[in-house]
């Protein structure tokens, strides 16, 4: 089935291209999105379920979104085999280490997971800036991340955080917020100031808020990376 889907993904290609780093998110009240996120959890099926098959089912259905959104045609049908959930999620690109683009949401907007992933890859493209290097030339080469985030942890200091198993979200006075997700980067300073640039902001200002979260994370493997 996954064979079969991939060929049609392929026929509806045309033209394609890539994403790139931090991830941006809407205005949110973290209370509320702690809230509805815990109340998720008792609806969905927990993304350490999914199983091998499911795992490149995902990363299939999302490479095929991001070709259909670069090329300007409706997005495929989810794939047979697809978990039929409401998750919430990140959708990450990868050139090698660097992140070419990332959209995602710590509460889901849409009913079902297939539509969740299109929708971040869409806004993905729409509102990341350095998805303008994302060209139909790198599609098939890009490495995507799925990430489906845990409830974030108020902390103190963004030095509290292991950037290679839990990300780092930052949220100023305004309500901006930008989430580094886990394996984006390699050191904690890095994620800080990769956060940092994202909102604009040289430092820590008053009424700027971080947290942690823990993820499970679904990743192309190695072999595919470039």
């Amino acid at each position: 089935m996954i064979k079969n889907y991939y060929r049609a993904v392929e026929q509806s290609k045309g033209k394609t291209g890539l994403l790139q780093n931090s991830c941006i998110i809407n205005k949110f009240k973290l209370f509320l999105l702690a809230t509805l996120l815990i109340l998720s959890f008792s609806a969905v099926t927990q993304a350490n379920e999914f199983s091998p098959e499911e795992r490149q089912i995902l990363l299939i259905h999302a490479r095929g979104c991001l070709a259909s959104n670069l090329a300007g045609i409706p997005a495929p049908p989810p794939p047979p085999g697809i978990p039929v959930v409401q998750r919430a999620c990140f959708v990450t690109f990868f050139i090698g280490r660097q992140v070419i683009a990332c959209f995602g949401s710590f509460i889901p907007r849409r009913s079902t997971l297939a539509d969740e992933i299109c929708e971040n890859i869409r806004l993905a493209l729409k509102n990341d800036p350095r998805a303008v290097r994302m060209t139909p030339k790198l599609t098939d080469s890009v490495e995507i991340q799925i990430t489906f985030p845990y409830t974030p942890k108020r902390i103190e200091d963004w030095r509290q955080i292991n950037p290679k198993h839990e990300g780092l979200l930052v949220e100023t006075a305004d309500g901006r917020g930008v989430a580094i997700v886990p394996g984006e980067a390699r050191t904690a300073n890095y994620a800080w100031q990769s956060a940092l640039g994202r909102l604009g902001i040289s430092s820590q200002t008053a009424g700027t808020h971080l947290y942690r979260f823990s993820a499970i994370v679904v990743r192309t493997a190695v072999k595919e990376r470039l």
